[in-house]
């Protein structure tokens, strides 16, 4: 599944044209991610049966629309982050309790 981030570039300076003229062009960068199949689903049947458009056109609507909830509830927009985000899958530090043997349950036991 692919997404999409946007910034404005910045306009040209030595450009006859109007800079009101013409809409401005955005940045996109390619980022995938993993969804559940069942949201997958639901996300291209809402495309198919809506007309909305590309699906990631969708997703970077829904996105847009989350992370403005999200700064609303905070008050203000997000600072820049202070350092790349880490990549991957977050790993959890503890590990599982190995499993006693039955003699050591038995041995408790008595």
């Amino acid at each position: 599944m692919l997404s999409t981030l946007e910034t404005s570039l910045p306009q040209t300076v030595n450009s006859s044209a109007d800079a009101t003229s013409r809409p401005s062009r955005t940045r996109k960068q390619r980022v995938t991610i993993t969804l559940p199949l069942s949201l997958l689903e639901r996300l291209r049947n809402a495309v198919y049966w809506t007309g909305h458009g590309p699906l990631a056109s969708l997703i970077c609507d829904a996105l847009d629309d989350a992370v403005t909830q999200m700064e609303a509830a905070n008050g203000q927009m997000f600072p820049q982050r202070l350092a790349p985000l880490k990549r991957g899958r977050p790993r959890t530090k503890t590990r599982p309790a190995p499993v006693p043997s039955p003699s050591a349950i038995l041995e408790r036991l008595q």
